[in-house]
């Protein structure tokens, strides 16, 4: 999770939205786990997982444990984060689990477990992308992340990753190797629905454009699309002519656009196009 995006301050109409919006995606999240996921045993990421295994191992109702685990989880957060931050992260344990046991009994019958287990990973990873891009969490292993993610320099990926794969290690070792290759397989499915969701529209990719028609592209980029462009000194190498990179930063909605205005004024340019993971900046996002 981005913590950037977290703002430390209280503001009592945006926090009573991020309220809301935390309480939807607990009951989303409650629903796909119980239609989807209890009905073949598969697991969750996180915390979550660990109480779902708890769950089918020890038959222990799965918000018992979540609100047990979170209890040391969120008294370590204090210590190391933002008392905002762990304040939405315990609401939406709270919920979460409040959820799981008003919602116990809904099931959705879908035989094929590839098919419920794509449905529901993609459920549960878009309701928990405006969650995040309010700055908050559910709780759970989210909060250890971003800790060890500050003192040891790692990403919150590469955290969640290695605890994941100790939980379904045990899944495979008491339900199956199947049901954890399928459980892997709809986590791997929920991680693409979140980033695709919490990125959204507003995706960016970097382009540089290399064309003898640089001194035309760049100002009506400017003039038209509002957005900056830099100009990279080049040399081509077999050539040996000069010529000016246009480098810019767009939105991949708008880069249909810039194509439009490149092949316009020159049909030999050549566009390369590079994803781009975040940008901070005028025009893009603000870091917090």
């Amino acid at each position: 999770m981005p913590t950037s995006n977290i703002n430390t301050k209280f503001d009592l109409k945006q926090d009573a939205v991020t309220f809301v919006i935390v309480i939807a995606a607990c009951f989303i999240q409650a629903l796909a786990i119980n239609g989807f996921y209890v009905p073949h045993s598969f697991l969750s990421g996180g915390v979550t997982g660990v109480a779902l295994l708890l769950d089918y191992v020890f038959d222990i109702p799965s918000w018992i444990p979540i609100i047990i685990l979170n209890i040391p989880i969120s008294i370590i957060g204090l210590k190391y984060l933002n008392a905002k931050f762990i304040i939405f992260s315990v609401i939406g344990t709270l919920v979460l689990s409040g959820a799981l046991a008003l919602t116990k009994n809904f099931n959705i019958v879908i035989e094929n477990e590839l098919v419920a287990a794509a449905v529901g990973s993609a459920v549960i990873g878009i309701s928990g992308a405006p969650v995040v891009r309010r700055g908050a969490t559910l709780g759970g292993i989210d909060v250890i992340s971003v800790i060890l993610g500050k003192r040891f320099s790692m990403s919150m990926g590469t955290i969640n990753i290695m605890f994941n794969i100790i939980i379904m290690s045990v899944l495979g070792f008491v339900r199956g190797i199947e049901i954890a290759l399928v459980s892997m397989i709809a986590m791997f499915v929920s991680n693409v629905a979140f980033n695709y969701a919490v990125q959204g529209l507003n995706r960016t990719v970097t382009v540089f454009v290399i064309s003898d028609k640089w001194d035309e592209i760049a100002p009506e980029v400017m003039t038209v699309m509002h957005r900056g462009v830099t100009y990279i000194p080049a040399q081509g190498a077999y050539t040996g002519a000069e010529r000016k990179v246009v480098y810019c930063i767009v939105k991949t909605v708008e880069l249909s656009a810039l194509k439009r205005i490149v092949y316009t004024r020159d049909p030999k340019a050549m566009v390369s196009v590079i994803e781009t993971r975040e940008v901070v900046g005028r025009g893009f996002g603000a870091l917090n």
